[in-house]
């Protein structure tokens, strides 16, 4: 995966996790993981994390993802929100959101 589709995919990853208004330290820690396992160097990841709001525009950046990171994407979602055990509205409907636009 290269630096554009790391950002945008921890972006996404981020902004799910926000959806309730609160990052748990679990959700935290997962989303950590899961730039270190895309080899995300530490500044790359921090400049992606401030790019993150609630509000920002989610189908821009599932549909700027090259098809390999959109093939993932949606399983690592569901991971992600299976992090701390329950699944705020806001959350299912984003869940439900990736899925359109993955498909």
């Amino acid at each position: 995966m290269d630096a554009k589709d790391r950002v945008l995919y921890v972006q996404i990853l981020a902004q799910m996790l926000i959806a309730d208004g609160v990052l748990a330290d679990e959700e935290r820690t997962h989303l950590d993981r899961v730039a270190e396992s895309l080899g995300m160097p530490e500044e790359e990841k921090q400049e992606a994390l401030r790019g993150v709001s609630i509000d920002s525009p989610v189908e821009e950046r599932v549909e700027a993802l090259s098809a390999a990171a959109k093939a993932n994407l949606l399983s690592e979602v569901k991971k992600a929100l299976s992090v701390h055990g329950e699944m705020s509205n806001s959350e299912k409907w984003f869940l439900e959101r990736v899925q359109k636009l993955v498909s």
